[in-house]
């Protein structure tokens, strides 16, 4: 099993029920979860970092997003 196949876990969940309100659809958060490469990581999406233990960069990315600082 690859880490793409890989079944979602409760932080991924966390996260995407923290962003929903931002999409149209829970499956359009999960895409982005899943597919978006997130600024300053490269092109690591929030699952990367998720499942590389940096949960907390995600949510600091999400915090930002709600303060403004990336549009």
């Amino acid at each position: 099993m690859t880490k793409e196949t890989m079944p979602f876990g409760v932080e991924e969940q966390e996260i995407v029920n923290r962003i929903i309100m931002r999409f149209s659809d829970e499956n359009e958060a999960w895409n982005w979860l899943t597919r978006t490469p997130l600024p300053g990581h490269g092109c690591a999406t929030a699952r990367d970092l998720v499942r590389e233990g940096r949960v907390q960069e995600v949510l600091a990315y999400i915090d930002s997003v709600d303060a403004g600082v990336h549009a």
